[in-house]
């Protein structure tokens, strides 16, 4: 990528008071390891001379020009607030600001498109691209038959059959979590998931999901479609849109887990006050980086989730219906601030189509949710659950009023400053963010 050439800072951002932050993007591949690695280590080493490093991933959907402006409006939004209710730190301030690139644009999740999923019944350039992408994984013959059912408008049980054993392998590959639990587990797991999505067809759509719900859902086991009396028909361009949210969840916890966990882990051997900020699936790369290790250098000093697209159980002590702790609980002992992490109603995407499209038996928990409206909930869209003695959900102030960070899990309820999943990088989400770099401890 263009943007990548250069081994020092993208540039430098300058702030009130004489303050200059060099910018640095750190590019990831889809294994997690940095296609950059002159710019990570000039990166670290400039990093021993800052006071506060800032460490930023981006969600799905992002090639690097849109990366670059949503972490270019998030810190122009930043310094804004900084110039007028911080201008002169009262503590050393060398702030360094590090954005994660990571592949997420080729494969596209349905719910970026907005209520109404699946589109037209033509061929989309966005699903040709989506097939394209999963077949980069196959072998020459298994590709060309990906691409033969991919091309139909419906295929039966037979063939949903063998669309689900060519793709069920590559999401069982990349559904090695950071806590070594496996993706899709087979065929049969992937049926189940198409079965719970499938939708008698409509003439104007396919129907992914077409339209949100406020209906409870009913959580049901995992069904095991046969060729007799299983799916009877699919459109495979929604099987295929459900295999890209799965892969590119995964995905996201792959590049945490292998290639920002090094980087995050290079960084708390400096001095520098570390903070997270993850969005939507972001929010899986920083939190992957900050638990999958068995141990950390020293705890990050806050970590800030915008919007997460994971699952709502993730910091539990004890997942709903299991013995098994989120995955993520250990972030809370390994960060010195309250974690913060916002939730709202408006964001249609967590609160009304995570859940039916993240329905692994390896989703639940992150282990990889939504029992708010069910098991399988997003913790953008309802907030943490099952460590409820240790979180307080509030309500967001507006500067200059200060937020009171109590317990160590600390819920915004951002109906009022969030109005959409990618409704992040305006004043009400920096100043959660600034809160977290004036405090004293």
């Amino acid at each position: 990528m263009a943007g990548h050439a250069s081994i020092g800072p993208l540039r430098v951002v300058s702030g009130e008071g004489g303050v200059a932050a060099p910018y640095y993007v750190l590019p990831f591949d889809r294994d997690g390891l940095c296609t950059g690695p002159l710019t990570r280590d000039r990166c670290v080493g400039e990093a021993e001379e800052a006071s506060d490093v800032f460490l930023f991933s981006h969600g799905w959907n992002n090639d690097w020009a849109a990366a670059a402006s949503q972490y270019g409006r998030f810190i122009t939004s930043y310094l804004t607030l900084r110039r007028r209710e911080w201008p002169r730190p009262g503590r050393d301030y060398r702030p360094l600001l590090a954005g994660v690139h990571w592949p997420s644009t080729a494969l596209v999740a349905p719910w970026e498109r907005g209520p109404k999923i699946a589109g037209a019944v033509e061929r989309s350039g966005s699903v040709i691209d989506e097939v394209t992408a999963l077949g980069e994984s196959l072998g020459v013959k298994d590709r060309q038959r990906l691409y033969d059912l991919a091309d139909r408008d419906r295929l039966d049980d037979v063939r949903a059959r063998d669309l689900a054993e060519l793709l069920a392998p590559l999401l069982a590959d990349e559904g090695q979590d950071e806590l070594g639990r496996a993706g899709v587990s087979g065929a049969d797991d992937l049926l189940g998931i198409w079965a719970r999505l499938s939708r008698p067809p409509v003439s104007s759509s396919g129907g992914f999901i077409d339209e949100p719900t406020d209906q409870p859902v009913e959580e049901t086991p995992f069904p095991a479609p046969t060729v007799a009396g299983g799916l009877g028909w699919l459109d495979p361009r929604n099987a295929v849109r459900v295999a890209t949210v799965l892969l590119m969840k995964d995905r996201a916890g792959v590049v945490g887990s292998r290639g920002v966990a090094d980087l995050l882990a290079a960084l708390c051997r400096t001095q520098a006050r570390i903070h997270l900020i993850g969005h939507s699936y972001g929010a899986k790369v920083i939190l992957s980086a900050l638990c999958a290790p068995s141990s950390v250098p020293r705890p990050v000093d806050s970590v800030l989730l915008l919007q997460p697209a994971v699952s709502c159980y993730c910091f539990a002590t004890k997942v709903a219906g299991d013995d098994h702790p989120g995955g993520y609980h250990a972030a809370v002992e390994r960060c010195v601030q309250p974690i913060v992490t916002t939730f709202s109603r408006k964001d249609v995407p967590l609160t009304s189509l995570f859940h039916w499209a993240v329905r692994r038996r390896s989703d639940l928990g992150e282990v990889r949710i939504a029992g708010v409206p069910s098991r399988y909930a997003a913790l953008g869209g309802y907030g943490p659950q099952g460590r409820e003695d240790e979180t307080a959900v509030i309500q967001p102030v507006a500067p200059p009023e200060r937020y009171a960070f109590g317990k160590p899990i600390v819920a915004i309820q951002a109906d009022e400053m969030i109005g959409g999943h990618g409704d992040v990088t305006g004043e009400a989400c920096a100043w959660a963010l600034l809160n977290q770099v004036m405090h004293d401890g």
